[in-house]
């Protein structure tokens, strides 16, 4: 077989399906991986690539010896899983199954995980496709990384429904950047001005708060990390979302609320709102700015309906089929160009 013919089969394109798999490391899979794989209906994200590929996950040592029956192995570049891809790497260097390496991190935090910086990039150079979740993610990766959100099963959230209904609020928490201070303030304005009872809490960890001690006067209810199934039925029956993200990430709170035609005043620091509900978003720490989003997202208008129905619909840029375009777009150029041979001469 051609050698471009046979590359393009095991990107997936041609109708033949490659043989795939995520790999982790260590000699078993974490549990809350676990736990993310098998929860119905999966929620937006990485673990969504072993879906559409109808792939595998597995630990390093399950497949050490045989990494070579796979088309295409993906790693996440976490700083725990640096020796895993020089590993894997070197164990790859004269074989034709592709190393795919994504970044899963918003780049303001990059700085507070451990790698050097020099560590990284050298990381990034490994790979036969190198990838990030949104633009300023890929503008700080070596030249020639592609920008691929990850996926969502668009069709399976839009036909959930929810028997959850009440007056209330929900707001996003970032563990990874915690900050309800401010936030706190302006959903207080908000409640008051359009007689919205409680604040629900999402995604939290108050070992990450810097306002702990004072939670108990800040919100109505908290939620910890929810079970995906349990989020997006307690999720929908808010009057109104808020998450005023400060770091720029894909954002898949955004993809999973729009299936749901829920409104979110959104930071446009996250590539999601700005594409799907741009009228709803703004600087997260502009205060004057958010309360006139959530003039227009309460206001129950005929312009608000146009809004989410258009967010409905152009959600499916993330679904699984354009998705695997992306993917498939973005190896076939990788590998036609030379893959980690042209990313070593990248900077």
């Amino acid at each position: 077989m051609d050698e471009k013919v046979e590359r393009k089969n095991k990107a997936g394109i041609g109708g033949i399906e490659m043989k795939f798999t995520h790999l982790c490391g260590g000699s078993e899979i974490p549990e809350h991986i676990k736990r993310c794989i098998e929860e119905q209906p999966a929620r937006s994200g990485m673990y969504n690539w072993i879906f559409i590929h109808k792939g595998q996950i597995n630990p390093y040592f399950a497949v050490k010896d045989r990494l070579e029956d796979f088309d295409q192995i993906q790693i996440n570049m976490s700083p725990i899983d640096y020796p895993l891809i020089v590993e894997v790497a070197q164990k790859l260097k004269n074989s034709s199954t592709k190393l795919i390496l994504n970044n899963d991190y918003v780049c303001e935090k990059w700085g507070e995980l451990g790698w050097n910086p020099l560590q990284y990039d050298q990381a990034q150079r490994m790979g036969d496709m190198v990838f990030g979740t949104e633009p300023h993610q890929v503008s700080n990766m070596i030249d020639g990384s592609f920008c691929i959100p990850h996926a969502t099963n668009t069709e399976v959230l839009k036909k959930l429904g929810t028997d959850h209904k009440s007056n209330s609020l929900g707001y996003i928490y970032h563990w990874w950047m915690p900050g309800t201070y401010l936030a706190s303030r302006t959903i207080k304005q908000v409640m008051e001005k359009y007689k919205i009872d409680q604040s629900v809490l999402y995604g939290y960890k108050e070992a990450t708060d810097p306002m702990k001690q004072w939670k108990g006067m800040m919100w109505t209810k908290i939620n910890s990390l929810l079970a995906f199934p349990d989020f997006a039925q307690e999720i929908q029956g808010h009057r109104i979302v808020y998450d005023p993200n400060p770091c720029h990430t894909y954002g898949r709170n955004g993809v999973e609320l729009a299936c749901l035609k829920k409104a979110v005043v959104g930071s446009n620091r996250v590539f999601s709102y700005n594409k799907l509900m741009p009228e709803l978003t703004c600087d997260p720490f502009d205060h004057k700015a958010t309360l006139e989003r959530f003039k227009l997202a309460m206001g129950g208008t005929e312009k608000m309906e146009k809004i989410m129905d258009k967010a409905y619909e152009e959600v499916d840029y993330f679904n699984y089929k354009n998705s695997k375009k992306r993917w498939n777009k973005a190896c076939d150029i990788a590998f036609d160009r030379g893959g980690k041979e042209w990313y070593q001469k990248q900077i």
